[in-house]
């Protein structure tokens, strides 16, 4: 039996762009894996304005 592929909705953040593996590659979360929320990714996106 096959288990179905889960869909994710994509969040509805304002001001959100689409980042290049080179760009993503500049943010250090942890040595562990990160989860990446929608709640998270509104944070760092609310960080990077900042900086």
């Amino acid at each position: 039996m096959m288990k179905k592929v889960k869909t994710i909705q994509r969040p509805d953040i304002a001001g959100a762009c689409v980042l290049t593996a080179a760009q993503l590659n500049k943010y250090r979360f942890s040595d562990r894996h990160t989860v990446l929320t929608p709640e998270l990714l509104e944070k760092m996106a609310k960080n990077s304005k900042l900086s």
